[in-house]
Parts: C-alpha cells; sequence; structure tokens
C-alpha cells in the first residue's frame, strides 16, 4: 500500500488482503497506517473508493469503521454513500430513513440520519437516499457545495469518518467526494481489476482535488503449486 502525502499519481504499490477482507490483521495493518497519517488532524476523513463494482469496497470500509471504533475513544461515522447498493444498511438489516442530504436540505436533523451500531461510539449514515429506479438514475444526485456542507458537518462531530463510495464508473459524486476527504484510499480486486484501471482511477482522484492515501488488493488467492502441496 503505498501510503503518505503525494500530490502526483504514482507507480502504484500495495498492500494484500485476503479474500475474508474481515480478518483482523489486515484491517489492523490498514488502521495503523491511516491512524500515523491523521498526524494532528482532529477529524479524519477516508474514503474507500473501488473502479468497479465486485472490489470489496463495502467489505474493507465496514470492516474498518467496526476496528476503528474498537480502537478509538471518539466517535466514529460509517457513511454508505453507494445509493444503487446501500450495502452498509443491508448487512445490518437496517432501514435507511432520512439520509444526510435530507440533513442538508433542512429536511431532518443529523441525529435523525444516525444509526446507532452495537459499538456505542459508531453510528452508521446514508448520504442520499437510496435509488428505486436504476434505469432512470443519472449518476448525480448531490452539488459540489451540498458534498461540502454534508463533510464539513460531519467533521464537526466526529473524529473518524470511513466513507463507502460507490464505484467511480457508476456514482458520479464519488470522485467529487474526494476533494473534501482527508483522503482516498483505492481498492482493487486481485486477479481481476486491471493495472491501467487503477492508475486511472488514482489519476481522477487528483484531477478532482482528492489525495491518494494508498491502494489496497482485496481478494489476494495464495497459489500453491502441486509440488509443494504434496508436503501439506
Amino acid at each position: 500500500m503505498l501510503f503518505g502525502n503525494h500530490k502526483a499519481p504514482a507507480a502504484p504499490q500495495a498492500d494484500w488482503l485476503p479474500e475474508d477482507a474481515g480478518a483482523g490483521q489486515p484491517l489492523f495493518s490498514l488502521f495503523n497506517k491511516l491512524a500515523m497519517l491523521r498526524k494532528d488532524d482532529p477529524s479524519f476523513a477516508v474514503q474507500v473508493l473501488g473502479p468497479h463494482p465486485g472490489c470489496g469496497v463495502s467489505t474493507i470500509s465496514g470492516g474498518l469503521a467496526e476496528f476503528t471504533a474498537l480502537n478509538v475513544d471518539a466517535p466514529v461515522a460509517l457513511i454508505d454513500a453507494d445509493p444503487l447498493k446501500m450495502s452498509q444498511f443491508q448487512r445490518v438489516g437496517m432501514d435507511v430513513g432520512a439520509s444526510l442530504q435530507d440533513v442538508q436540505q433542512g429536511k431532518a436533523s443529523l441525529d435523525a440520519a444516525m444509526h446507532r451500531m452495537h459499538r456505542s461510539n459508531l453510528s452508521l449514515m446514508a448520504l442520499t437516499p437510496p435509488v428505486v429506479d436504476r434505469k432512470g438514475y443519472s449518476g448525480r444526485t448531490l452539488s459540489i457545495s451540498a458534498l461540502s456542507e454534508i463533510v464539513a458537518l460531519l467533521r464537526r462531530r466526529f473524529q473518524w469518518i470511513i466513507v463507502d463510495s460507490g464505484p467511480a464508473r457508476d456514482v458520479a459524486f464519488s470522485l467529487v467526494l474526494s476533494r473534501f476527504m482527508s483522503g482516498t484510499v483505492v481498492v482493487a480486486e486481485s486477479e481481476k481489476t486491471r493495472v491501467p484501471v487503477i492508475h486511472e482511477l488514482v489519476h481522477q482522484v487528483y484531477a478532482n482535488g482528492g489525495t491518494s492515501l494508498g491502494i489496497v488488493i482485496n481478494k489476494r488467492k495464495i497459489h500453491i503449486s502441486d509440488f509443494l502441496y504434496r508436503f501439506l
């Protein structure tokens, strides 16, 4: 994983997460590297973003949020920013209710949009209402100013913000959102996401005013040769 603030995309280096991305050790490593990058930032907002569906963005962001809440004595927010799937809400069996977009438009309070998780310092929120008609979805539901206001509101309330972003190719505001984050963790699927696609996504993050914190290669399978397998 290429971690550290850098001004231009560099050749990607990576940390590997196994097929079970919820495993403790990989998340511990990812959390530690992010914590070191946080430094004195009073509110650290991390976007987790993949180029296409199936990369494991929701698994990593959900696991990271829970691991962070377990290891810090501070309020943590997990933001479901994929209106096409709402994987975080599906995972816990909750209805979305009010979204942060509703809060920004004055239709609901922030407390109304917050769903307390099993850890008292972890709250789940939806960035926008879920998309009902996928065919009519244009990919743009939030303006730049609205995104800016929502992130500023979250930063005043939470010390850690983990954003589960929809795939860059399907949810247009995912890339715009990167400019308001402390940084973006790019997720690629082992043996499926091509290197040029990763390079292009990192480039798009910078082009939209964001910063790439690192690249995670998810779902890596350990291949054992027939020769070695005989000794197992």
